[in-house]
C-alpha cells in the first residue's frame, strides 16, 4: 500500500516511522591520545567535559566566526564520531586535517562504511528496543545525543530530537544497517523527504547548506544556546562570537526566523524556497525552507531576515502572500 503524506504525518506523531540517513550525512572518526584536547580547541562546545556515551551539538567556525559546519559529536570512549551534512564532507575533512600539526590524532572518513538509520515518533523506543534487544526504558531515558552501544562491531543507538518527536539514530557498519533496514521495511512506514523536511521546519531546526551557509554566524542562525559553550576556553572563531555578545549585546544584522501564513489553503501554493521577503517595499531577506504544516493549518517557512523585520508578529510580504514572523525556538 502506498503511504500518503497524511499517513506519514500521523505515524510521526502517533506511532513510528523511519528513514535511512546513510548517504544524507557524513561521518568522520577522530581518535588518538590528543583527540579530546584537539577538538576542544576547534569546536564551539566543551568537548573536555563529555563522558563516554555522551554527545553534543556544536559548530566549527572560521577565524572570522562564520560556519564551516554544524555537527553532532559522539564520545565513543576510545574515539569521537563527527556527523555533519554530506555537503560539507570534503571541506570538513580537509579543514580538520590541516589543523593536525604535532597532535597524536587520526581522522578517518567512515561515511561509506558506517551507516545510519533513524526511527522517529512516540513508538520509536519500542521499535528500536525490539530490533536491538536494548531495554526500552533505557532508550527512552537517554538525553539528546547520548548513546548506548549495540552489537559487537562498534555500533550504537543515539537519542535525537531534530524532528520534534522522540527519535533514535542507529549507527553501525553497513552490513548491520542492511539487516536493520530489512526489519524496518517489513514493519512499515518509511519517511519521505517531504515529511522529514516538514518535521524539521515545524521543530525550528535549520539545516546547513539550506538555511545556514558558509557566510552565517551561529548567532544569526539562532543556534547559540544549543551549539556554543560560553564557559569553555578558546576555540576557533570565539573572538567574533564574544565581541558580538559583549560589545554588540548580541545584536546581529540578520537572523533566522519562521514565516507563517495560517490559516491557508493547502491546495494553493505559497512561496517557493528562494523567494524574496519584503517589509513594505523593502526587500529584507529570503525564504530558505518551506512546508505545509498540518499542525498550524498553513504554510510555514524558515527565512533569514534583516533585523528590522525579525520582531515576532511583524507582517511581511512574500510574493503576493502575507506572512507573519515568528521566533524560532
Amino acid at each position: 500500500m502506498t503511504e500518503t503524506f497524511a499517513d506519514e504525518y500521523r505515524a510521526l506523531h502517533a506511532d513510528a516511522l523511519w528513514m535511512d540517513r546513510s548517504g544524507r550525512d557524513a561521518r568522520l572518526d577522530v581518535r588518538g591520545p590528543d583527540a579530546a584536547e584537539w577538538l576542544q580547541g576547534l569546536l564551539t562546545q566543551d568537548v573536555r567535559t563529555l563522558e563516554p556515551g555522551q554527545g553534543t551539538y556544536a559548530a566549527y567556525l572560521t577565524p572570522q566566526g562564520r560556519m564551516i559546519a554544524d555537527l553532532r559529536l559522539f564520545h565513543r570512549g576510545d574515539r569521537f564520531l563527527i556527523e555533519a551534512v554530506a555537503g560539507v564532507r570534503a571541506t570538513l575533512l580537509s579543514r580538520l586535517d590541516q589543523f593536525v600539526i604535532m597532535e597524536d590524532v587520526t581522522i578517518t572518513d567512515v561515511s561509506e562504511t558506517l551507516g545510519c538509520l533513524t526511527v522517529m515518533g512516540p513508538a520509536a523506543g519500542g521499535v528500536v528496543a525490539a530490533m536491538t534487544g536494548l531495554a526500552q526504558d533505557a532508550l527512552e531515558a537517554l538525553p539528546e545525543h547520548a548513546q548506548i552501544a549495540v552489537g559487537t562491531s562498534g555500533g550504537f543507538v543515539a537519542a535525537s530530537r531534530d524532528l520534534g518527536e522522540p527519535a533514535f539514530d542507529l549507527v553501525a557498519p553497513t552490513v548491520e544497517i542492511a539487516a536493520w533496514r530489512a526489519q524496518l521495511q517489513a514493519r512499515g512506514t518509511q519517511a519521505s523527504e517531504t515529511l522529514v523536511d516538514t518535521a524539521r521546519i515545524e521543530a525550528g531546526r535549520p539545516r546547513f547548506g539550506v538555511d545556514m551557509h558558509e557566510d552565517t554566524i551561529p548567532l544569526e542562525a539562532g543556534i547559540e544556546r544549543r551549539a556554543i559553550s560560553f564557559d569553555k576556553g578558546c576555540y576557533v572563531g570565539q573572538e567574533v562570537v564574544i565581541r558580538i555578545l559583549h560589545r554588540g549585546q548580541g545584536r546581529v544584522a540578520r537572523r533566522l526566523v519562521w514565516v507563517e501564513q495560517a490559516p491557508a489553503d493547502p491546495t494553493v501554493a505559497a512561496w517557493p524556497p528562494g523567494e524574496a521577503v519584503h517589509l513594505g517595499e523593502k526587500a529584507v531577506g529570503t525564504v530558505s525552507s518551506v512546508c505545509w504544516s498540518p499542525a498550524r493549518g498553513g504554510w510555514l517557512g524558515i527565512a533569514m531576515l534583516h533585523r528590522d523585520a525579525t520582531e515576532p508578529g511583524t507582517v511581511v510580504r512574500i510574493g503576493t502572500h502575507q506572512a507573519t514572523v515568528r521566533a524560532l525556538p
